[in-house]
């Protein structure tokens, strides 16, 4: 049988089980960031499926609601922007996650946001997020993915970072 080929999704949905501590053993063969970003720069990711707009996508509005209602008993979160690979400077990817708890559940956001052509201003470059939500109950749990594009770095996902940033810290002051 053939080895499985890594996806784009794959990899986003390893790294976000591993942020919520998963004990799993479907994880890709990456075991780090640098891989992890390595992987996203070897695999084609495909544009063709990025129709919605980012202030369109499900889960992230699932993720402003939950955090400006504080519906959780704890909350973490973490982000990668350094670890941009030094061979890699006409694109770019950032990745953020927000792992919620609430009694024995837990669901996990996770976004990649890769710029495939950077401009000489790289906030104002286009691209695409592709967002994972892995909701744990028990032993079991679900995956679902969303895509969207965006032309505008600054004016079309900026904000939403910088929203979701602030309700973040708001919590802490709780």
């Amino acid at each position: 049988m053939a080895p499985k080929k890594l996806t784009i999704e794959d990899i986003l949905s390893d790294e976000l089980k591993r942020e919520m501590n998963m004990d799993t053993e479907t994880y890709a063969v990456v075991d780090d960031w640098d891989s992890v970003m390595q992987s996203v720069y070897q695999l084609p990711i495909e544009y063709a499926g990025y129709t919605n707009r980012v202030g369109d996508m499900k889960i992230l509005k699932e993720m402003i609601d939950t955090l400006a209602t504080a519906n959780f008993d704890n909350v973490k979160r973490s982000e990668s922007r350094k670890k941009q690979l030094a061979q890699f400077t006409k694109t770019l990817s950032m990745y953020y996650n927000v792992v919620f708890t609430k009694g024995k559940q837990r669901v996990g956001y996770g976004a990649l946001i890769h710029f495939p052509k950077l401009k000489a201003n790289p906030d104002r470059s286009g691209g695409i997020v592709l967002a994972a939500k892995i909701v744990v109950d028990g032993k079991k749990h679900d995956s679902t993915f969303e895509r969207a594009k965006f032309e505008d770095f600054l004016i079309e996902v900026k904000p939403y970072i910088n929203l979701l940033g602030d309700l973040y810290r708001q919590t802490r002051k709780m």
